[in-house]
């Protein structure tokens, strides 16, 4: 595990700390059109899709969107975090022996089943530094089928210009979250750039931000079949 994937570790598995972060989290309405937008754009391209990854996958609210579109599919669910497996674990119940559940850190991938149809991660990879953002991608991409899907909804870091000016205007549109407890983050966030050159350099240079609001962005991209 990276330096940076063991401090973050360390503080989701907290668990008076995570179940904190989900009782404050002020994003749900505003993430649900964007996961949906990605199991659509999956469901136009891969219609049979059989197994999804959910890496950092906290609450399961992303896993939860997918097994929804597609119902033959089974899902696997993973998170460094024990509290928040219990969580996900009440959330997915509906989808019984659907789901696997896989306690892991994401810059720990070697577990990650070959295969997949769609790998996906939301909120995750802002805190890692570019060079584990480039090992993330490049591993999980090894992971995914040949046209297979990665996935990811999470911050971007922009210019400081523009990152004062977004996060200005955000604050009319989305409550601002409480700033009691905190956690760790690798700074300056990577940039889009960053993230494009990523997956390119992971070999899926079928990339493309399918939607954004403020420095929130949506990464999907296409593996070559």
């Amino acid at each position: 595990m990276t330096t940076s994937g063991q401090q973050a570790a360390e503080t989701w598995s907290d668990p008076e700390f995570a179940r904190s972060w989900i009782d404050r989290d002020n994003q749900g309405d505003l993430l649900d059109m964007p996961r949906r937008v990605s199991a659509a754009l999956v469901a136009q391209d891969r219609p049979g899709t059989r197994l999804v990854v959910d890496v950092a996958s906290g609450p399961g609210g992303f896993l939860e969107v997918y097994l929804d579109e597609f119902p033959e599919a089974r899902g696997v669910w993973s998170d460094a975090s024990p509290t928040m497996m219990d969580e996900a674990k009440q959330r997915l119940a509906r989808f019984g022996d659907r789901v696997e559940f896989v306690i892991a850190d994401m810059t720990d991938t070697g577990w990650l089943p070959a295969g997949a149809d769609v790998i996906t991660t939301s909120r995750a990879s802002h805190h890692l530094d570019r060079n584990s953002l480039h090992a993330y991608y490049r591993e999980a991409a090894n992971a995914l089928a040949p046209g297979g899907w990665l996935v990811n909804l999470d911050h971007i870091g922009p210019t400081d210009a523009w990152d004062a000016r977004l996060r200005g205007v955000r604050q009319r549109f989305v409550p601002k979250r409480s700033t009691k407890s905190s956690h760790h983050h690798d700074y300056p966030l990577c940039s889009l750039a960053d993230h494009l050159s990523a997956f390119v350099a992971a070999g899926i240079p079928d990339v493309e931000v399918a939607w954004r609001a403020f420095i929130t962005v949506l990464l999907t991209g296409r593996k070559p079949a």
